[in-house]
């Protein structure tokens, strides 16, 4: 119980001190020039749903979501099929565990990109099994994880392959340029 409490509290430490700001290069740079805030939403569209790729949304704090979810983004937000449990279906009882199955009950969340605290990347391999879904063997090449994050109970964690990450973040910076970007 101690190990495991020393090694959460030197990861959230590691974390919190390997934190930089972002600063986009040249190559960003010049796709921010060119790039109207329509395709930015064309953009960011096909890096969270991964279209055409294994990368996309892979994780998320306050909702639940089907992989084949419809995902829109928009200016200010992005929607998608959510679900939540509704009322029970089975319940199997069994000596060691129970297993308890619900219905799905689906509606439209909104993720509301001007509550955006932070925007944050990672790259580090070793930091990447931090979180189990984002975690992906099926990617051969290097990718990166951008975490829109909200607060502790809500945010959006999608993977970029490395190919596409220069093009997601001019969308990102056209679309929200106030919010700080962190590189972790």
């Amino acid at each position: 119980m101690k190990k495991s409490f020393l090694v959460v509290v030197f990861m959230a430490l590691f974390l919190l001190a390997c934190s930089a700001d972002y600063s986009p290069d040249e190559k960003v740079r010049d796709y921010q020039k060119s790039m109207s805030v329509e395709q930015a939403v064309t953009i960011l569209q096909q890096s969270i749903r991964g279209k055409n790729s294994p990368a996309g949304i892979c994780g998320s704090r306050g909702f639940w979501f089907d992989n084949n979810s419809d995902i829109r983004v928009h200016r200010d937000k992005i929607t998608l099929l959510s679900f939540r449990r509704g009322r029970q279906l089975e319940k199997k009882e069994h000596s060691f565990d129970d297993i308890v199955v619900f219905e799905k009950q689906y509606y439209e969340y909104t993720f509301d990109l001007s509550r955006l605290e932070s925007i944050n990347i990672y790259d580090d391999p070793l930091l990447l099994p931090v979180f189990p879904d984002c975690s992906r063997n099926d990617i051969g090449d290097k990718y990166y994880i951008i975490d829109l994050f909200i607060d502790k109970s809500s945010n959006l964690k999608f993977i970029v392959q490395s190919r596409d990450f220069d093009k997601t973040m001019a969308a990102i910076l056209v679309l929200l340029p106030e919010v700080p970007v962190k590189l972790r």
